[in-house]
Order: C-alpha cells, then sequence, then structure tokens
C-alpha cells in the first residue's frame, strides 16, 4: 500500500503542512516535530516525489486570496506580504477579484472543493451576509482554514488580521478640529464593512469630543471607490457653506475627491484641505502632499498567513469537535501629515 504525507502527518499528530515543510527543508518547525517526522519517515519507508505527493492526497499546499476590488492598490500591498510569508511554508498564493460581488464571491465558495485548496484568505463584501458566514465555517469544519483580513463577518467565529480603523478616523478627524476646521465632511465606506462602520464611528466621536454633531449635508454615504467618490464631492462642493475640510475613508475615496480638486484648480491645505485613509505609493510622484490615515498593510498579509499556518497546525492535532479559539490580530494606525490639514481660513 503507497504511503502518502497524510499518513505521516496522522501518525506524527501534525498537520500535512509541517509534514511537508519538513520534506522541502522549510524553517519554521520545532527540532524536536522535525525530527519525530524524520523518524516515522525512516520507519514507513516513505520516498517523497512532489508530483506523486500532489496527485495522491490533493494537498497541493494552494492557498486561495479572494479581494472585493482587484484595482485597489490597497489589495496589491496585501498581496506582497502574502506572498512572501507564504514562501516560507512552501504555499501557492492564488488570487480571485469579485469586484464588491456576493454572488461572484459565492461562486469562489464554490470551486474551492475543485481547486483542491489548502487554505483561503478572504476579505468579505458584506459582514452581515449569513450564507457567506455558513459556508466559511463550513470549510473550517472539512479542514480547510480561513482568515479574513481588513474586513470582519458579524457572528462568525474565524481568525482575522484587521487594523485599529477607529483609532485612526478618530486622529485625522481630531487633527482637522486642531487645525481650527469645523464644516467637516466625510464621504462614508460601505455600511455592510467593518472598515467602513469604524472609520465612521471614529469621526463622529472626534466631533463629539468637541461637542459638534455630525451633519448629514456634510455626511454622503460612498461605496470604496473613484468615481462615486468624485460625484459626492461635487455635491459637497456645491453646497451654499461647503466644507473647509475632508476626511476620506480610503484611498480610492481619496483619489476620487483628488481628481474633483485638481479639475477644479483647487489647492490642498489652502482653498480646501483633506486627510485620507491609506497612504498611497502614486503620489509620491506628483505634486500632492495628501495627509493619510497609514497602516503596515504588508505586516497585514504577513499575519494573515501565519494565522493560516497556525490553524493548520491546529487541525493536524486538534480533536475534531473542539471549538477553536479565535484569534484576531489588530495591528496600529499612525497619522502621517504632509500639508493638506492645513486652512488658511483659521487665520483670516
Amino acid at each position: 500500500m503507497s504511503i502518502n504525507i497524510y499518513d505521516i502527518a496522522k501518525k506524527a499528530g501534525v498537520s500535512s503542512a509541517t509534514v511537508s515543510r519538513v520534506l522541502n527543508n522549510k524553517p519554521h518547525v520545532r527540532e524536536e516535530t522535525k525530527k519525530k517526522i524524520l523518524d516515522i519517515i525512516y520507519e514507513m519507508n516513505y520516498t517523497p516525489n512532489a508530483l506523486a505527493r500532489k496527485l495522491s492526497t490533493g494537498n497541493t499546499l494552494n492557498i486561495g486570496f479572494l479581494i472585493p476590488d482587484i484595482e485597489n492598490p490597497f489589495f496589491s500591498q496585501l498581496l506582497r506580504g502574502l506572498t512572501n510569508a507564504s514562501e516560507r511554508y512552501g504555499y501557492n498564493v492564488f488570487l480571485y477579484g469579485t469586484d464588491d460581488s456576493v454572488e461572484k464571491e459565492h461562486r469562489f465558495f464554490c470551486s474551492v472543493k475543485a481547486e483542491r485548496l489548502s487554505g483561503i484568505i478572504v476579505i468579505p463584501i458584506d459582514e452581515n451576509n449569513a450564507e457567506t458566514c455558513k459556508r466559511l465555517l463550513e470549510f473550517e469544519k472539512a479542514g480547510v482554514p480561513v482568515v479574513l483580513v481588513d474586513r470582519g463577518l458579524k457572528n462568525c467565529r474565524l481568525n482575522g488580521v484587521f487594523s485599529e480603523d477607529f483609532n485612526g478616523s478618530y486622529a485625522a478627524v481630531d487633527c482637522l478640529l486642531r487645525e481650527g476646521h469645523r464644516r467637516i465632511a466625510t464621504i462614508k465606506g460601505p455600511e455592510n464593512s467593518r472598515p467602513g462602520n469604524e472609520r465612521w464611528l471614529g469621526y463622529v466621536a472626534a466631533l463629539e469630543k468637541w461637542s459638534i454633531k455630525p451633519e448629514n449635508r456634510y455626511v454622503l454615504q460612498g461605496n470604496f471607490h473613484e468615481k462615486l467618490a468624485y460625484e459626492l464631492m461635487h455635491t459637497l462642493m456645491q453646497q451654499t457653506e461647503p466644507p473647509t475640510a475632508i476626511f476620506s475613508s480610503n484611498n480610492m475615496t481619496s483619489l476620487g475627491c483628488l481628481h474633483y480638486i485638481t479639475e477644479k484648480g483647487l489647492k490642498l491645505g489652502e482653498d480646501i484641505s483633506m486627510i485620507g485613509f491609506d497612504d498611497m505609493e502614486v503620489l509620491k510622484y506628483t505634486h500632492i502632499h495628501l495627509s493619510v490615515v497609514d497602516r503596515d498593510v504588508y505586516s497585514m498579509g504577513c499575519h494573515a498567513i501565519e494565522l493560516l499556518t497556525r490553524r493548520l497546525e491546529e487541525l493536524g492535532t486538534s480533536n475534531e469537535n473542539e471549538i477553536p479559539c479565535r484569534q484576531e490580530v489588530f495591528l496600529p494606525t499612525r497619522l502621517i501629515l504632509r500639508g493638506s490639514e492645513k486652512w488658511n481660513g483659521a487665520k483670516k
């Protein structure tokens, strides 16, 4: 009877991913675990063959990475962190885009088994979608670990990596208030996403600190996309009393706002002030010096791989009826000021 790495993993009491890392001489395996696996391999007279191993066991070590907007540079930074961290463990990362469509998201879930994925890293579209939660929990139960990144799912026990969105938003709006602004507008993110809600709550909390109530005319609902942000910026600036400052809820929203500002010949920090959420590499090569809430997106990708690997280890050693402890990582944000938060009107 042929022996495969699942047989080795079962006897060693570890995951198949750990066996694969030992076979491929990858790091991050404890010495005692490595010795135990090698002893079992020798005892069972197992001769590894990469192609045969993949064909016979279906253990491809392929990781699916599901994102809502393939054009957003935030996700390319995240992907870089994922792929670099994956090299340590021998994973192959495959990118899937959903174009913010729950239907496409669920179609991907149907293909997970056929693609023989060993794990899934997901940025879910709708945090309230019960079907998404149900399907991802089914993958966990079937031994395919899931890690959420940036966006969460309500009432769903899954590992995840997030940023401190509330704190970042609060710091940005508080900064604008300290500069003298009182008419501060925001273009919100989707209400069914964790970042959208957390950044909105940070905006409200900062205003409340200064005993200011949010005004409906300065709060418009966006969707994290450039086109709508441009249109909403036009709406904001055509008012009788336009805002003196804008807090933009993500990088693509910032691009839409900047498109309007440059088109109208306005100057940041003089005619209109602005702070955006997420830095943008492309602006380094322009005359635009935008103040931003920044976060270590690359590290978010690395942490996601670490959580996925840890879950694979747990699946190899834990009782199948045991409920895993949810592990969440929250990375801090920092405010980078480049001058666009300034307001000449405060001095007039």
